[in-house]
């Protein structure tokens, strides 16, 4: 009896180990979102050129037009609902998500918040929709 026991319960750790090894080995959204830079993928080489860059806090936008650049900040958060009103406590707190909910408190007098869903993201792959516009955005890590 004793050996089933000591069997049964070698059986249930090294279940539970494989369980927490194969959940480290799954990174979050958020790890990877950031420090990539991501690029719109367009079919017409005369567009101009749209980045994106993701730290823990913040996206970054370049736009590169005939040889100019032009960037700006908005801060953003993860959720896995559509929010109606930016939450900045949740800012770099949230791991996860379907939704990156973004915020710019001042652009030329007038503030911007922004829900994209996640459709697809891959470490290599990110497809987001606007929910204002309907636009679907497809971009590939440079």
């Amino acid at each position: 009896m004793k050996r089933k026991i000591k069997i049964l319960a070698s059986l249930l750790f090294l279940f539970g180990s494989l369980c927490l090894t194969a959940q480290t080995n799954n990174p979050t959204t958020m790890q990877k979102l950031i420090n990539k830079t991501w690029t719109l993928v367009s079919n017409n080489a005369n567009e101009c050129l749209y980045k994106h860059q993701y730290t823990a806090t913040q996206l970054i936008e370049s736009v590169v037009c005939q040889e100019k650049t032009t960037s700006g900040n908005a801060d953003f958060y993860l959720s896995n609902q559509i929010e109606a009103t930016f939450d900045y406590s949740k800012v770099g707190n949230i791991q996860n998500g379907k939704y990156i909910i973004e915020y710019i408190p001042d652009l030329n007098g007038e503030s911007i918040f922004h829900v994209d869903e996640i459709i697809t993201i891959t470490d290599t792959y990110l497809e987001t929709k606007s929910l204002k516009s309907g636009s679907t955005f497809k971009f590939n890590r440079q």
